[in-house]
């Protein structure tokens, strides 16, 4: 396994007062202040989110999901004065699939689309998401994901406000080249190699995994894990990785064993791709595992010779 690191450090620091509008700007009553992405021509050097006072046309005392389903539609369509440009491009034709607020987070889930953004264009977007609904009294944090699961690259699971007032825009921190394993068209698994993106905040590790249950990127490989296989955390401490799965993932694993290896088996080899990563234990929900529902999860626990 290589490894390629590469920092660039950004120079310009994302606060409050840089995204707002103006002190002066009164804002018309009844509107919700909406961040926006500043053309890009425009914008400058990383001051790309821009605050917009917005009328989502709504009765005074709508519920908080209306409101917050207001307020994505809004960010996809673009303000009002069209000055300012939506955070998701309009010629994706993304649309808000679903949401739900629970626990004081915003669940977003977008169609698929969504996935088409990447880099720089999908820390704004997740940006201008957070800014405006975390705005919103009820809602703390937010998750965005694409049909159902999450974004590969995408630099956090949950966004909260602080996470984007103190971070700095172009917050590419290391690219790593690692190599995740997928299903060739003979059932064997095979290495792709792939360049990860980390963002401030985010490990490694955690991208790893969003990119591996996104899929492969050659379209003769397919994914080894199932469509609804969900991974709740991973994270790596002393050279030890640890994977927390949903328990409802590990019952729903193909009853035949060698499925379940070639599922075990591509999460681990890829993780192994990380040079830091020395053994590996397995959970679900919480609870570690001895079983990959029949496979021993000791037959990857270690990172194997040579």
């Amino acid at each position: 396994m290589r490894k390629s690191a590469v920092f660039l450090l950004a120079g310009v620091l994302l606060v409050l007062c840089a995204c707002r509008p103006a002190e002066e700007e009164t804002p018309p009553e009844n509107s919700r202040l909406l961040y926006f992405l500043v053309p890009e021509d425009d914008g400058q050097g990383g001051d790309r989110l821009q605050g917009s006072y917005e009328l989502l046309g709504l009765p005074e005392e709508a519920p908080l999901l209306e409101e917050a389903c207001a307020v994505v539609e809004r960010l996809l369509r673009g303000p009002a004065d069209g000055e300012l440009e939506s955070p998701i491009p309009i010629h994706l034709n993304v649309n808000l699939v679903k949401l739900e607020i629970r626990d004081r987070r915003a669940y977003v889930d977008f169609s698929s689309e969504f996935r088409q953004l990447n880099g720089v264009e999908l820390v704004l977007a997740d940006y201008c998401l957070t800014l405006s609904l975390t705005g919103l009294e009820g809602i703390s944090a937010v998750s965005v994901t694409a049909g159902g699961r999450s974004v590969a690259q995408q630099p956090k699971q949950i966004f909260y406000e602080r996470d984007v007032l103190l971070s700095t825009m172009d917050d590419v921190l290391q690219t790593v080249e690692v190599t995740l394993y997928f299903l060739n068209n003979e059932g064997i698994l095979t290495g792709e190699k792939r360049t990860i993106e980390l963002y401030e905040g985010q490990t490694l590790a955690e991208n790893l995994i969003a990119a591996l249950l996104e899929g492969p990127q050659n379209r003769e490989l397919s994914r080894a894990a199932p469509e609804d296989f969900q991974v709740n955390f991973v994270k790596v401490e002393n050279g030890i990785c640890t994977l927390n799965v949903s328990a409802s993932s590990i019952a729903a694993l193909p009853d035949d064993e060698r499925a379940q290896q070639m599922v075990l088996w591509s999460i681990a080899d890829s993780l192994y791709s990380i040079e830091a990563v020395e053994g590996l234990r397995i959970l679900a929900d919480g609870e570690e595992l001895q079983y990959f529902k029949s496979v021993p999860v000791e037959s990857v626990a270690s990172r194997p010779e040579g």
